[in-house]
This record gives structure tokens, sequence and C-alpha cells, in this order.
């Protein structure tokens, strides 16, 4: 009788808890609607005064040397997170395994998940770290050739001023449009490069402060050979560290996982944890013998998410094959455009009259291998993404 009256009296607290409030009317604060002035329209211009004599700097003459290989090294090393998911104190068992027994599984699971949690952290930043190496590396190949490009057309220039000055007819106004021109896309690229300088500076634990920029070393090469698809895919399925992650979620089942399932199913998706969400009742369940179906609910986010893994994979590899072929037409361009500047060099050097010609020739050749150049990169950030999207950033 007295644990029922007890039960009893736990569900009267209840209902006069959930009942003891009492409503309030609250009313929504209003607020006057604010009014603009009302004048006539005028026309945005920009102001410009304050800009005389700006101009585009020229790049420094030392750089810090950069390769991939660096690149990918240091931004696995400092890879925010990583280390203290390896650190992480639940990972350490018992100073005698015999001793408890229990709690060492529990901390070789812990390890074996958490291991594979900071792979894949440490894998995204290295996809990431390549991502921004060959952005820079592109952007200084483009700065140069634009400071080539200038250099033609301001001798163009130079030439016109100095056909106006005899009383010919002064020819140098279209050029000089192409001049300011060159200059804005100069200004606009030294500002990306100094932005990807800055985001490969904290990617790669360096020091943001320092005023020497990066330098990369690596030739942007582009290789013929193509990747099986097929064989990519079973890479992929082996290595990578989210689906071993889960994997190793699955095999700690056994009730050594420590909560690190739901912790794991809410991190997808809050709804796919166990409902049973108090300690104890997880306790009285495993006590019974009862399964909160967390099991159920990894099998199948491993299962969706090797078949993801799969499609960014496919994905990867056509985008890569895409990139090589693009690479291809444009470097056929650029011998085009190299021939047609041989061409008008022997005409010019025969005494025809053909500056004007070969001037624009020269610019679309310089153009042609911009091309190619941005080409190639595009084809180095889709080689990085593949082997990112297969897992293998992390283990090279």
């Amino acid at each position: 009788m007295r644990r029922g009256a007890t039960s009893y009296a736990c569900w009267v607290l209840v209902a006069a808890a959930a009942g003891c409030h009492h409503t309030r009317t609250c009313s929504t604060p209003t607020h006057a609607a604010a009014e603009l002035p009302v004048v006539a329209r005028q026309p945005v211009e920009a102001d410009t005064s304050a800009l005389a004599g700006v101009t585009t700097p020229a790049r420094p003459t030392t750089v810090r040397r950069l390769t991939a290989a660096d690149c990918r090294a240091l931004a696995v090393k400092y890879t925010p997170l990583a280390d203290d998911l390896d650190n992480h104190p639940d990972n350490d068992g018992p100073s005698h395994p015999r001793l408890r027994p229990k709690k060492d599984e529990k901390a070789a699971c812990a390890r074996a998940v958490r291991g594979y949690a900071a792979d894949e952290l440490r894998n995204r930043a290295a996809g990431d770290a390549l991502d921004d190496y060959y952005k820079l590396a592109r952007a200084e190949a483009q700065f140069d050739l634009l400071v080539a490009a200038r250099s033609e057309v301001a001798a163009r220039v130079a030439e016109a001023d100095a056909a106006a000055k005899h009383g010919l007819r002064d020819r140098g106004d279209p050029l000089r449009a192409q001049l300011h021109d060159l200059d804005a896309q100069l200004g606009q690229l030294h500002g990306g490069i100094g932005a990807l300088n800055a985001s490969l500076r904290g990617r790669l634990g360096l020091d943001p402060a320092d005023a020497t920029p990066l330098g990369p070393a690596d030739p942007l090469r582009v290789r013929g050979e193509d990747v099986d698809a097929a064989e990519a895919v079973r890479t992929a399925l082996r290595y990578r560290p989210d689906l071993n992650f889960l994997r190793a979620l699955t095999a700690c089942r056994d009730g050594s996982d420590s909560g690190l399932s739901d912790q794991a199913l809410t991190s997808i998706n809050p709804l796919l944890a166990a409902a049973t969400g108090h300690p104890l009742a997880a306790l009285l369940m495993a006590l019974c013998g009862k399964d909160d179906g967390s099991a159920d609910r990894l099998a199948s986010a491993l299962a969706g998410r090797e078949r993801q893994a799969e499609a960014e994979v496919r994905a990867a590899v056509a985008t890569l094959h895409g990139h090589r072929a693009a690479a291809a037409a444009r470097a056929a361009g650029v011998t085009d455009a190299a021939a047609r500047v041989v061409e008008l060099e022997k005409q010019a050097a025969a005494g025809l009259s053909v500056q004007a010609e070969l001037t624009a020739a020269r610019l679309d050749l310089l153009k042609a291998r911009g091309a190619v150049l941005e080409a190639a990169a595009d084809w180095h950030r889709a080689e990085a993404r593949l082997r990112q999207a297969m897992g293998l950033l992390v283990r090279e």
C-alpha cells in the first residue's frame, strides 16, 4: 500500500505541476512603421577622387616555397579538433586490461571510432587546402600572363603617342581602354592572391602575419592516363574514414560503445537517436536484453553513405576526365596561336606593316596560355577532390 500510495502521489505531483501555471495574456508590442523621407531620384555614381596615384603593387621577388605534398601534410597536421579526438580521455583504458576488461573494450572501441572521425576531419581539411593551393597556382600564373599582356599593350600605346606627336592620327584610344581593363584585372587578381595566401596560412598552421607570400612550386602537369572508376570505388569503400567510422560503431554495438552510437546518429539527424534518452532507461533496456534499434539505424546509415561515396567517386572521375579533355583542347589552341605569332613575326621581319595584327596575335597567345593554365589547375583540383572522395589524402 505504501508503494502504491507513493506512486499515486507522484502522479498527483506531476499533474499538479503540469497545471500549476497561470494563463497569461501577452500583448504583442506594437511599433509605428518607420518612414523615410521622399526625395527626387538621383543617379548613383562612384567617387574615385581619393584614388589618384593608386596602382597595383608588383609581386614580391621572394616567396615561401610550398609544394602540394607539403600543403597536404601540413593541412593534415593542423586540422582543428582532430588531435582532440585522438587524445580524448575516454580513449584510455585501465592501467592493465585484466583489471577492468569491460573498460578496456570500451576504450578500444572509443579509440577506433574517434580515430576514424579524426581522419575524416583531416581528409576534408587536406582536400580544402589543396583546392586553395591550385587556385593560388593558377592565380600566380595568370598574374604573370596579365603583366606580359600589359607590357605588350603599353608598348603599342607608347608607339601611338609618339606617332600622334608627329602629327599622325592618334590610334591609341582603344589600346588605352584595354590597358585600363588589364590594370583592373591585375588589381582584382592581386587581391585574390592575398586572400588565398591568408586562407592557406590558416589551414596550414603558418604565421598569419608573415608578409612573404606563398609560392606554389609544383608544375601544373596534366597526366594522360585514365582512372578506372570501378577500382576507385573499391578503394573508397575500403579506405574512406566516414565509412570505417560507421563500421567501427556497428562493431561496438555489443554495449561497449558508451553512447557513441546515439551521438553519431544524432549528428546525422537528431530524430535518429534512441527514443529512450534517459541514461536509466537505456540501462534498463540493456539489462532486459532489448535493442533500441540503433544497430538497424547504423546499418541503414552505412548503406546510404556507401551509396553516396560511390556516387561521389564516380562523379569525381567523370569530372577529372572532362577537365583532361578540356586541357587537351586548350593546349591545341596554344599551338595554333603560337603558329600565328610566328607567321606574323616573319611578315614583320620582311618589312610588311602587320604590327597591329602581331600585337593582337601575341595577346591571343597569352590568352590561350591563360586558358590552358586554368584548365590544368581545374584538372589538379578535380584530381585532389577524387583522392579526397577515395579517402586517400589522410593516408598518403
